[in-house]
């Protein structure tokens, strides 16, 4: 559905431009006694967001990222642990292959409730036995980030330089990695990346107060983006092929021969570096189901 509406956003029959461009969906003709039926959140989310009533008229749509399908590498399903001890993810924050390459609609209950389950009890179990040291690990950390923080916090820079950097990653994302890539798109992104982390490093913002200082949560937060806005983009650089919801013009088929497998970017010594490891396939076939 969503490369379907980008399409007619593409072929020029959409309405607006850019960021800014749209699809109407239309239900009129379903009558108000069935909107009302079987459509009263969708009538409700249109109300809600643009004041429009789906009984009288078209709303605007438009694809947009709505859910995390890749996380933190877990290296044990049984508890949901990761390979640094004590750490134990869960819901879209973990990454054990319940999705594929394109969630489907109703695994989002099986993500949130049953992984959500063993990392609490993994998490639980973990506590009882653990030895705590004397916490110096954490000291480094904590100094550090007090150390950064007097760096950001008290230079004269302006606080919208910060979102409109912000505004300028979303921009890129969704221009050359977004529902369509292609190889020349996705190497314009990194070379785009690189040079948006750079300004990033130079951003300082005014507020110097160390309690509810949300200018620098949302910088901290930016990094965060930034960085996997580049994990993504190495992975689909390397990725020559269409599988799920990673959609490459210049390779339109999929290719279980070089690329069932998982991708996996870690962060060492300052730098990603991606490797990859095998689907493991088991009573479901990848081509799906079949007509009997």
């Amino acid at each position: 559905v969503a490369r379907a509406i980008e399409t007619e956003i593409r072929e020029g029959r959409g309405y607006g431009e850019g960021l800014g461009s749209y699809v109407l969906i239309d239900v009129r003709h379903l009558g108000k006694e069935k909107i009302m039926k079987s459509l009263p959140k969708i009538r409700h989310t249109a109300l809600l967001f643009q004041n429009i009533d789906l009984v009288e008229q078209p709303v605007p749509i438009r694809p947009t990222a709505h859910y995390s399908m890749g996380g933190i590498e877990v290296a044990k399903i049984d508890d949901m642990s990761t390979k640094i001890p004590g750490i134990f993810v869960g819901g879209e924050a973990s990454c054990i292959s319940i999705h594929g390459a394109n969630r489907l609609g109703g695994n989002s209950l099986t993500d949130a409730v049953v992984t959500g389950r063993l990392a609490g009890m993994g998490a639980t179990n973990y506590a009882k036995d653990a030895i705590f040291g004397k916490g110096e690990k954490t000291k480094q950390l904590a100094k550090m980030w007090q150390d950064k923080f007097k760096e950001i916090a008290n230079g004269s820079g302006e606080v919208h330089e910060m979102y409109a950097l912000r505004e300028e990653l979303g921009k890129q994302n969704w221009d050359n990695m977004g529902i369509f890539r292609t190889q020349a798109q996705l190497d314009a992104l990194s070379a785009a990346l690189e040079d948006i982390e750079a300004r990033y490093k130079n951003i300082r913002i005014p507020d110097n107060n160390s309690v509810m200082n949300t200018a620098f949560t949302d910088y901290v937060e930016l990094g965060n983006l930034i960085l996997l806005s580049r994990c993504a983009c190495l992975a689909a650089q390397n990725r020559h092929e269409s599988r799920g919801a990673h959609t490459r013009e210049d390779y339109p088929k999929r290719d279980d021969v070089n690329f069932l497998k998982h991708s996996i970017v870690n962060l060492k010594d300052g730098k990603l570096e991606l490797s990859y490891k095998p689907v493991v396939v088991t009573e479901f076939s990848l081509d799906g189901r079949k007509p009997q």
